[in-house]
Order: structure tokens, then sequence, then C-alpha cells
């Protein structure tokens, strides 16, 4: 038979899997592979249930015990999700950085200029998707996503489910990652833009010395042909690049874990 202290002992079981499932939601809801569209959403739920179901049985001992209040239960349940998504977070920077360094080549290409006339129009961008995706390739081929779950670990034993410190050190380094996708974006970018400044600068010398030439007409046809052509030279440097800022986005993601959960990193 059984009783109360079986009850509370199986309800605070129950509590520590349900808080463990909602940090790995939060995880599969931001981080890039795990929030794509292309993964069923069923099949999600049951990874998250099995990689919940694997954690509790790890950590339980390591957690404390968490009485049932509907208030408590609501504000620990909102701090597990933003955890969650807090590492699904940095693994995003690089792909952000990529679609970045692709939007800019866009535009300056040629291939956004629909949007001058229109600034609400959300067309995609051609070079930031194709970016994006091979920023992905590289993810899976480094065993990104299974650092993620290794991170996801990690965080059990660092930000217990009862506590989180949002310390001055933990902004400062949110801030930090926020401004890294502008460096690699430029960084993946940077060829590109550079070779299309130098057509501008030489078609606006033709222009000079040949006042009767349609520079305006020559320029779109122009700026795309060296665009690609730089594009095919410099992907190595793309790929050098993305495969750089993916692996240090593993030591950030651990810092970022120990300034929530220590206020130190």
């Amino acid at each position: 038979m059984i009783n109360s202290s079986d009850i509370y002992f199986l309800t605070g079981k129950f509590i520590v899997g349900l808080l463990i499932f909602v940090r790995i939601s939060g995880l599969f809801i931001s981080a890039p592979f795990f929030k794509s569209l292309a993964i069923n959403i069923q099949l999600k739920i049951i990874i998250s249930f099995i990689l919940g179901f694997t954690l509790t049985a790890t950590h339980w001992e390591s957690q404390p015990q968490i009485d049932f209040h509907l208030w408590n239960l609501v504000f620990l349940v909102m701090k597990e999700m933003f955890i969650g998504f807090i590492i699904g977070f940095t693994a995003n920077l690089v792909f952000w950085g990529a679609k970045l360094a692709g939007g800019v080549i866009d535009f300056d290409m040629g291939y956004q200029a629909a949007a001058m006339f229109n600034m609400g129009d959300d067309s995609p961008t051609l070079v930031g998707n194709l970016f994006e995706m091979a920023t992905l390739v590289l993810f899976l081929i480094i065993n990104g996503h299974h650092y993620l779950i290794e991170s996801l670990n990690a965080s059990l034993d660092i930000i217990p489910l009862t506590t989180l410190e949002l310390s001055l050190s933990a902004k400062e380094l949110m801030i930090k990652f926020a401004t890294s996708v502008i460096i690699i974006g430029i960084k993946i970018s940077a060829p590109i833009l550079v070779a299309i400044f130098l057509t501008n600068l030489v078609l606006a010398l033709l222009a000079r010395i040949a006042p009767q030439t349609n520079i305006f007409v020559m320029s779109f046809q122009l700026k795309i042909a060296v665009g690609l052509l730089v594009l095919l030279l410099s992907t190595p440097i793309l790929i050098l690049v993305a495969k750089n800022s993916l692996e240090l986005f593993q030591d950030e993601t651990m810092k970022i874990i120990m300034s929530l959960g220590t206020g130190k990193v």
C-alpha cells in the first residue's frame, strides 16, 4: 500500500522530471537543427521525453526537493524555459551572422533591389539562405547538436532547478555574444563587399571617362557577375570562418551556463 511518504517522493520526482522536460523544450524551440520545421513535432516531443526521462534518472539525486506549490511551479517553469532558450540562443549566433552576411551581399549585388522600393517586403535572401544552409551542414559535421545536449546535461549540475543567478557577468556575456553576430557577418562578407566596392569604383571612373556609357544598366550585370565569381572563390573563407565560429560557440555556451549558475565565468 502506498503511504504519504511514497506519494511525496513520487510527486517530487515528477516535478523534477517536468522541469527538466521544460528545459529541454526551451532548447528544442531555439537551437539550430532542433527547431527546424523539417523535424516532425511529434518526433520532437518523443525525443524530448526520452531525454527528459534519461536526465531525470541521472540527476534526480543531485537536484533539491521541490514542493508542490502552483505559483512556485509557474516561476520555475518560466525559468527552465529561459535557460533552455539561452543555450540554444548562443548556438544561433553563428547562423545569424552568416545570414546577415548573405543579406548584405544580396543587397550589394542587386538581388534585394526590390527592397529599396518596398521596405515592408519580407523576401528571402538568396545568398543568406545559402550561407545559413552551409553553416548548418558544418554544424552537423562537427557534432554541434551533440554538444548542445552535452551542454544541457552539464547545465543541470551547474544551474539547479530551484535557482538562477542573472549576474552582471551573464548580462555582459549576452551583450558580447549578440554583438559577435555583426563581426561574423563582416568576416564572411568582406571579400565580396571589397570586390563589389572596387567594381563600383571602376564604374565611377568609367562614367567620368565615357559619360555616354549607360553605367546604371551595366552595373547590374557586372556586379552580379563579379559577386558570383568572388563568392565561388571565397567559399573556403566562408567554411573557415563558420567552422572557427561554431567551435568557439561551444566555449561561449559553457561560459554563459557558468555565469547563470555561479555568477562567475
